[in-house]
């Protein structure tokens, strides 16, 4: 979550936004410093005992480690996370901001296992916002909706998720992104479903259109690290028809910028049961098999294959 949305229990802190060729430095009140492929991780933690460091720090270089993998680099140079803790064994939501630098919070249980934080969610949704540029508020749907699509499918390249999981809630939560009578566009509509589970719709379109128009080559992965090297990420302010036009060059297409187009002042509703049907999602990924000889079978292996 970046900014003022929905899952305000976790904090991660981001200094301002470095080129990779200066030295990163932690602040001196940092807790713990990681190095992870040329980017610095400070970590502020509460409980510093050795048991519980070692189980955060494994969290934090594992979550670090898929985001990085997926975008070809981890998103940003410098990067201050503060891990407080909480009652019980789970992750609190997550916020990300970037008013005096980027800040990701995240609250964790104190009680927390090593097995729980294996299938945790939360920090790999939060770092995948790094990797945006501030697009306004009005366009916090491109926000969520690629945090919560690319944290699936990162996690499953990654092999940190199993496949079927991820379709399963695919075909589960997309639904609730889909308008719903008297609402209008994806920038027009701010509900917690149209901003989450709506902006995860447009990226698996995308996704979709991208690898049907390009033989399956390129993937929406191509246009998010394109747009990650050239407009620097959250630490920046860019139009969204700029980052749009970016990810499109990277892939040769237009399918970004003309999906945007009619999704963002008109309300639409794309027959999922086809889309799924299409790529060969069974209707409960978790016990039914998928079919690899559906039409874009191919493309829905490549969408999870390590690499992407």
């Amino acid at each position: 979550m970046r900014k003022a949305s929905i899952f305000g229990l976790v904090t991660l802190v981001l200094a301002p936004l470095f080129t990779h060729a200066y030295a990163a430095s932690c602040p001196a009140r940092t807790t713990d410093r990681l190095e992870l492929r040329g980017s610095t991780l400070c970590l502020f933690l509460d409980d510093a005992s050795p048991s519980r460091r070692q189980l955060l720090h494994t969290w934090v270089e594992r979550s670090a480690h898929i985001v990085a993998d997926y975008y070809g680099r981890f998103p940003a140079p410098l990067v201050m996370l503060r891990l407080q803790s909480m009652e019980g064994r789970g992750v609190g939501g997550g916020r990300t901001t970037n008013d005096s630098g980027l800040v990701i919070q995240v609250s964790v249980g104190r009680e927390a296992t090593a097995a729980g934080l294996s299938d945790d969610w939360v920090l790999v949704h939060e770092m995948v916002h790094l990797a945006l540029p501030e697009v306004g508020r009005r366009h916090n749907w491109l926000a969520e909706g690629l945090a919560t699509y690319v944290e699936g499918i990162a996690r499953a390249q990654f092999g940190n998720r199993e496949i079927a999981d991820v379709w399963a809630e695919y075909r589960h939560s997309m639904p609730m992104g889909l308008p719903r009578e008297g609402e209008g566009g994806m920038d027009q509509t701010p509900t917690w479903g149209r901003t989450y589970w709506g902006g995860a719709l447009y990226c698996l379109q995308a996704e979709v259109a991208i690898r049907e128009q390009t033989g399956n080559r390129l993937g929406l992965q191509a246009a998010l690290r394109a747009i990650l090297e050239k407009t620097g990420g959250y630490g920046f302010d860019r139009d969204i028809d700029e980052v749009l036009r970016i990810g499109d060059a990277a892939t040769g297409t237009r399918v970004l910028e003309d999906l945007y187009q009619q999704i963002k002042n008109t309300p639409q509703a794309p027959n999922l049961d086809m889309l799924w049907s299409r790529l060969g999602v069974p209707q409960d990924p978790k016990t039914q098999p998928f079919d690899d000889h559906a039409p874009l079978a191919a493309i829905r292996i490549a969408m999870t294959a390590p690499g992407g």
